[in-house]
C-alpha cells in the first residue's frame, strides 16, 4: 500500500478546518441577523400596543388627526405616524412575524373596545381574559411582547405572568393593519381582525362645527329682527363679515345702534331649518339636501315647534358622535337646553359631512336700491328699509355697470358722490380671487383699482360690490358685472 506523504495530510486537514470555520462564521451571521430582526420587530410590536390604546383613549376625547405620515423601510411601507391636535403623535408598525398569533381590537356587546387575539389555524379572534375570566379593555391595558429563548412571549398584567404565543421564526408578515386610509371626514383603520375603528379629522370637523353654528345664529339673528322690524327702525349699514379673503356673511347695522350677523351658507350636507306657516302660525320645518318637500320639527313629545316661541325653544343643529358603534358624527337637534337627538330622515340618521358639492343653506344678506332683503332660504325673506338713499357715478372703463377685464388686468376708474362729505365711506368687495382697493382723492370721490386673477377667462364671469355708508344711516350697495375681454 502507497503512503500518503505526510505534507499532503497536513496541507488536507487545514483545508477541512478552515472550510468548517467558514460555514460556522456564516451561521453565526445568520442566527446574529434574525435576532437583531426579532428585536427590532419586538419594539415595533410593542409601540403598536400602545399606539393602539392610545387610538382608543382618543376615541372618548376631543381630539382629532391633522395629518397621517408614512414611515418607509426603502420602497416597503412598514407603518404610520398619526399627528393630533391636542396631544403628542402615536407610531403604528405593520410588519410582524407570521406564525405570530394576531392581537387586535374588539368593539364589545357594552360599547367598549377590548383586547382580541387570534391564533394560526383559528376562523375567529376571541377576547383575551385575565385570571377571572373578565376581558382586557384596550383603554386600561396595554400587552407587551418579548422574545424569550425562541419563542414569543406576552404578558397582559404588566410582566407579572407572560404567556407563549409561539416560536418567533422571523419571517415577514402582518398581525395588525390590513389598511390605514382616508374615507371622506375620516381616517379609517382595518385591523386583520375585521375591526374598523374611525377618527374624525379636524379640517372636517371644523368645518362641520362652523356650519351648525352659523346655521343657529342665523336663526336667533332672524327671529330677532323679524320682532325688530315692528319698532320701526331702518339699516344704517351693512358690513361684510370677512374670514382671511372671504366674505362669509354680512352684519347689519340699525339706525338704534343694534347688529345683525347673518351668514353664508358652507358647503356641508347640513339641513336646511325654515318657518312654515300652517293654521295662519308659523311652525319650524327642515328640509334635507335638495329635496323640495319638507318635515316638520317635532319636540320630545311629538309636537310641532311654534317659529314664534320664545328664544329658548329655537331649534339647534349640531352634531352628535355615535361613539363605539362607528363613531362617526351624525346631525342632531336639540331645543333650548335639552340633549341633542338623531335628526332622522326616511327612519335613518344623517351622517355629517363636509363634503357637499354646492350649500345647500341660504343666509343671503341683498342691499337693494332702497331697502335691505335678507333670504335665510327660498321662502323666508324679510325686507328693511334704508335710512335715506343716494346717488353715485362710475367712470370709464364702467360702462352701464359693467366692467370688462383680461386675465391678470389692472383697471382703474372713479367713483362719484355729489352728496358725499368727510363721514362717507366707500368699501369694495370683490368675489372669484379678485382684488380691489379704493383710494379717497376728495370729499366727494374715490379711485377704485381692480386686479383680476389669471384663471379669470372666457365665459367666465365675476362681480364686484361697492358699498357706501354714509356714516349716518344710509346704506348703497352698487354692483358692477366683470365679463371677461
Amino acid at each position: 500500500m502507497k503512503k500518503i506523504p505526510l505534507y499532503l495530510l497536513l496541507t488536507l486537514s487545514l483545508l477541512f478546518v478552515g472550510g468548517c470555520h467558514t460555514e460556522l462564521d456564516n451561521d453565526i451571521e445568520a442566527l446574529t441577523r434574525r435576532i437583531e430582526k426579532l428585536e427590532k420587530r419586538c419594539a415595533e410590536m410593542n409601540t403598536t400596543l400602545q399606539g393602539l390604546r392610545t387610538l382608543v383613549n382618543k376615541l372618548q376625547e376631543n381630539d382629532y388627526v391633522t395629518r397621517v405620515e408614512t414611515i418607509y423601510d426603502g420602497n416597503t411601507i412598514i407603518g404610520y405616524t398619526l399627528c393630533f391636535t391636542h396631544s403628542d403623535p402615536i407610531t403604528l408598525y405593520n410588519g410582524t412575524d407570521a406564525g405570530t398569533p394576531e392581537l387586535g381590537l374588539g368593539l364589545g356587546e357594552d360599547g367598549i373596545y377590548y383586547w382580541t387575539v387570534k391564533y394560526p389555524g383559528d376562523e375567529q379572534a376571541t377576547f383575551i381574559t385575565d385570571n377571572f375570566g373578565v376581558r382586557l379593555p384596550a383603554s386600561a391595558h396595554s400587552p407587551q411582547l418579548k422574545i424569550e429563548n425562541g419563542y414569543w412571549m406576552v404578558t397582559y398584567d404588566g410582566g407579572e405572568i407572560w404567556y407563549n404565543l409561539g416560536k418567533a421564526t422571523g419571517e415577514d408578515g402582518k398581525s395588525f393593519f390590513d389598511s390605514i386610509s382616508q374615507s371622506g371626514d375620516y381616517i379609517q383603520f382595518s385591523l386583520l381582525n375585521g375591526t374598523e375603528i374611525s377618527i374624525p379629522t379636524w379640517d372636517s370637523f371644523e368645518k362641520l362645527q362652523q356650519a351648525y353654528t352659523q346655521t343657529y345664529r342665523n336663526l336667533v339673528s332672524f327671529m330677532a329682527l323679524s320682532n325688530h322690524f315692528l319698532d320701526k327702525v331702518s339699516v344704517s349699514g351693512v358690513l361684510p363679515i370677512v374670514r382671511g379673503e372671504e366674505t362669509i356673511g354680512y352684519q347689519l347695522v340699525l339706525t338704534d345702534g343694534s347688529t345683525y350677523d347673518f351668514y353664508n351658507g358652507t358647503n356641508t350636507n347640513i339641513p336646511t331649518i325654515l318657518a312654515q306657516e300652517k293654521d295662519g302660525k308659523p311652525y319650524w320645518a327642515i328640509r334635507y339636501g335638495n329635496d323640495p318637500d319638507f318635515e316638520w320639527i317635532l319636540d320630545e313629545n311629538g309636537a310641532m315647534v311654534r317659529a314664534d316661541a320664545p328664544e329658548g325653544l329655537i331649534p339647534k343643529i349640531t352634531l352628535k358622535r355615535q361613539y363605539g358603534v362607528d363613531n362617526k358624527y351624525y346631525w342632531a337637534i336639540a331645543y333650548g337646553n335639552q340633549e341633542p337627538q338623531f335628526l332622522l330622515y326616511n327612519g335613518e340618521m344623517v351622517p355629517a359631512s363636509a363634503q357637499a358639492p354646492d350649500p345647500v343653506i341660504k343666509s343671503i344678506v341683498e342691499v337693494l336700491e332702497d331697502r335691505v332683503r335678507i333670504t335665510l332660504s327660498d321662502k323666508q325673506e324679510i325686507y328693511i328699509p334704508l335710512a335715506h338713499a343716494f346717488s353715485l357715478s362710475l367712470s370709464s372703463p364702467v360702462i352701464d355697470n359693467t366692467l370688462m377685464m383680461a386675465p391678470s388686468d389692472t383697471l382703474s376708474f372713479t367713483c362719484q358722490i355729489p352728496q358725499a362729505n368727510p363721514q362717507f365711506t366707500l368699501l369694495p368687495v370683490t368675489h372669484d380671487d379678485f382684488y380691489a382697493e379704493a383710494t379717497r382723492t376728495s370729499d366727494t370721490g374715490w379711485d377704485v383699482r381692480v386686479i383680476s386673477p389669471a384663471s379669470f377667462v372666457a365665459p367666465m364671469t365675476s362681480r364686484l360690490d361697492l358699498l357706501v355708508s354714509d356714516g349716518r344711516g344710509s346704506m348703497k350697495n352698487v354692483v358692477v358685472t366683470i365679463l371677461t375681454n
